[in-house]
């Protein structure tokens, strides 16, 4: 379905080797899978731009991630990490849309990559320091049973769990029945 939307283009650096240092411009929803690609500390954020694109497709540009990554398996499985699914496209790109009305909160803007790494190195370094860092909810015990066990147990974990463990399988083994049933309870929870 084309709609219009906000993007936001990054432009990156991709240090290939000593000698070549590529900038590429791409969309954001882009930009996890070039750093998994390259590795992180080889991308490098220079800049960002919003712009409005007008009769965007989901489904268009879901098929030209898989065309642009599929070239090879491990480019394929660094995109199918983040956007197996082109609903999983569709929540990244509907997750970053400005709220509409006058009486909508403003959106804080969106995390840069360094921003990221300075958070990431702050909670480490303050972990190493032996200081209380924000406790990340650990789903390893719960992910670790079968799919129908862990379906059941989906209605009784609060909004942010059902998002956090979806992060957690699509980083683990990101089996597709599993991710469906918590796009699935996601969904029932907005009617």
């Amino acid at each position: 379905m084309a709609k219009t939307i906000t993007l936001t283009l990054v432009t990156l650096l991709i240090d290939r080797d000593a000698s070549t240092k590529l900038p590429t411009t791409v969309p954001e929803y882009e930009q996890s899978i070039l750093e998994e690609i390259y590795g992180e500390e080889l991308v490098t954020e220079l800049s960002t731009e919003e712009v409005q694109v007008d009769d965007f497709d989901v489904g268009i540009a879901f098929a030209g991630l898989v065309k642009k990554y599929g070239g090879n398996a491990d480019s394929d499985a660094a995109r199918a990490r983040y956007f197996n699914r082109e609903r999983d496209l569709e929540k990244f790109i509907g997750n970053r849309q400005p709220k509409a009305g006058k009486d909508a909160p403003a959106a804080a803007p969106a995390k840069t990559a360094a921003e990221k790494k300075a958070e990431k190195k702050a909670a480490e370094a303050a972990a190493k320091a032996g200081k209380d860092a924000p406790a990340a909810t650990d789903f390893a015990e719960l992910l670790a049973g079968d799919v129908a066990s862990i379906t059941e147990k989906l209605k009784d974990l609060t909004d942010a769990d059902l998002v956090a463990i979806e992060a957690a399988e699509t980083e683990g083994q990101a089996r597709e029945d599993l991710l469906a049933a918590i796009d699935d309870e996601s969904e029932s929870r907005k009617q």
